[in-house]
């Protein structure tokens, strides 16, 4: 009987000491916590180097406390940061916005109603649908996403119902409907009175926009105006400006050339004076329409080639040498039409691979992520039975406990403890296999993408053999051979774009660039691209085939690169990245 009471004090303590522990980390907790919280509210919406390393940071560590807010804040973010900066990757938009999606189907929208009102997730499908649709031109996809956002705008909330509004239009723009968007837009503009600022220069600008299109000046006049006053009250120099080039285009539109050529000429002085590179495209690509409806060719075409330099999207070029060629024409410089409607027709080869390679990536992208999901539903359904039965073992033995006596019932405690082991085992065993699973998915993409630069590496070696050899033939020299090698030129180039293999390496190791940067910052682009082609195991040779170098300087490179990472010499430059990768 003695030996029975002891234990059952023991049992007492131990039960104490792991509630004390509990307390304890609840309390650590709550200060990471609001740490965190602070530090999404910091980073979030910024597109920089150290806010991606900051969210995936806060995601890792969400993870270990286990804190849903902070998973899907950061998941919320990482799509934002993947679809606005400057190396903008949709298959990384795609895949944290289906983990971000996915999560949040498991929540209850009544038992989790504040979770769902602090993450805002009308203003996560507007984000979402405008970097598929502005950002990747992938209106439809864009579409979609606008669809979720209607029933979860709250009843009298203005703001949301103009943003959803406004994001419809912007549809209906890219597909050149500019009466369906007004449609949309102009019935809004009868109540602004309770609208804040922000939200009204949206409106104007978006409904403006589209009778520029449709060259209606006398629409678009007064609502220039409009937005130039409150521009001046908020005191927003950039706006200001802005609008003034928009109010010469309708000067110009308007029929007073002279006036239009005077006030961009103001603000193309005052954007030079502030920096402002955007505004400096569109003001000296108005000069250059300005001063041809003048019948100042020169000084049209002088504009129209800075406005080439200044384009920082493909359709503003592609319109641009469009006006530029036409120009050459008037003034019969034939031979400088022809050059600039080839780089013209570059461009738009271009375009049309970006909009295919985009479309592929999305469609293989939900094609994989449906089969992931499947598969997580699946090992959560195993889970959930094995948790039942846990659950069920343990009641049973709860009710034999209240019936027979002390020592029956340690005895019982002790067969539902081994029974409740079991299960972690085959939960452990559950995890293991996922893990397997994962790692030999991740090995065999790995040689698969190996697989793809080597046969790139040895296309491109042959392609250059068969020009040598092409180079050779001297004379005569043939029309026909002439336009091959420049074809066969044209597909080692295309081969060796590196920004392409760049983009598909980083898809694969996401956060490999961003450990480097973080761990080496002073580490060239270069570096970092040997880093991620040794990574992927290629020989001296295919990297110099891929890089178009000569193996020396790939040597060369990788001597030099093991000295800046500090790599000692009994252990390789591979070896060394695979370790950096599990970190």
């Amino acid at each position: 009987m003695f030996s029975n009471a002891l234990e059952k004090i023991m049992l007492l303590i131990v039960s104490f000491i792991i509630c004390t522990s509990l307390n304890a980390q609840d309390k650590e907790r709550i200060i990471k916590i609001s740490d965190l919280d602070s530090l999404h509210r910091e980073y979030y919406g910024l597109a920089t180097e150290e806010s991606y390393i900051v969210h995936n940071k806060l995601l890792k560590q969400s993870k270990k406390l286990s804190y849903d807010k902070g998973i899907l804040s950061a998941y919320k973010s990482l799509v934002w940061q993947h679809g606005t900066s400057k190396r903008a990757n949709l298959d990384s938009v795609l895949h944290y916005a289906d983990l971000f999606e996915t999560k949040i189907a498991t929540k209850s929208i009544q038992e989790d109603t504040t979770l769902i009102r602090e993450l805002q997730l009308p203003d996560y499908y507007l984000n979402k649908g405008q970097i598929l649709a502005n950002g990747f031109g992938l209106p439809e996809q864009g579409l979609e996403s606008y669809f979720k956002v209607y029933p979860l705008i709250p009843k009298g909330n203005v703001r949301l119902s103009i943003a959803y509004n406004i994001s419809i239009s912007q549809i209906y723009y890219h597909k050149f409907q500019y009466d369906k968007a007004l449609e949309v837009l102009t019935p809004l503009l009868k109540d602004t009175v309770g609208l804040g600022s922000f939200i009204k220069k949206r409106l104007l600008e978006n409904i403006s926009a589209n009778y520029v299109q449709k060259e209606m000046p006398e629409k678009s006049y007064p609502l220039h105006k409009a937005l130039l006053d409150l521009a001046i009250k908020d005191n927003k120099s950039y706006e200001i400006w802005w609008t003034k080039n928009k109010l010469a285009n309708d000067y110009f539109r308007l029929g007073d050339v002279q006036r239009a050529i005077d006030s961009a000429l103001v603000v193309r002085k005052n954007c030079l004076e502030n920096n402002f590179h955007q505004l400096v495209f569109n003001n000296t690509a108005y000069l250059s329409t300005f001063y041809h409806a003048a019948g100042d060719l020169d000084k049209a075409i002088a504009y129209r080639k800075e406005a080439i330099q200044l384009a920082s999207g493909a359709e503003y070029k592609k319109d641009t040498y469009n006006r530029l060629a036409e120009y050459y024409m008037e003034k019969k410089q034939y031979l400088n039409a022809i050059d600039v409607y080839k780089k013209k027709g570059a461009l738009v080869d271009s375009l049309r691979a970006n909009e295919k390679k985009a479309l592929s990536s999305y469609i293989d992208s939900n094609i994989k992520l449906l089969k992931e999901k499947q598969k997580s539903q699946q090992m959560l359904f195993d889970m959930e039975l094995l948790e039942i039965k846990n659950k069920k073992q343990e009641l049973y033995y709860l009710s034999i406990s209240a019936i027979l006596v002390s020592i029956i019932l340690l005895l019982g405690s002790i067969l539902l403890f081994r029974k409740y082991k079991k299960g972690e085992k085959v939960i452990e065993v559950l995890k293991s296999n996922e893990k397997k699973l994962l790692e030999e998915k991740i090995t065999l993409r790995e040689n698969e993408l190996e697989a793809s630069a080597i046969a790139l590496s040895r296309r491109i070696e042959m392609l250059t053999l068969i020009k040598n050899e092409l180079d050779e033939i001297k004379k005569p020299q043939i029309p026909k051979l002439e336009e091959a090698k420049s074809k066969i030129n044209n597909l080692i180039k295309s081969a060796s774009d590196m920004s392409i293999i760049t983009k598909r390496i980083e898809s694969e190791y996401p956060t490999m660039s961003a450990k480097l940067l973080n761990k080496y910052p002073n580490l060239s682009d270069t570096q970092i691209r040997y880093c991620l082609l040794t990574k992927m195991n290629l020989s001296i040779k295919e990297t110099a085939t891929i890089l178009n170098v000569t193996p020396n300087t790939v040597k060369v490179a990788r001597s030099r690169l093991k000295k800046k990472l500090d790599i000692p010499p009994d252990i390789s430059i591979k070896m060394f990245l695979d370790k950096l990768s599990k970190e």
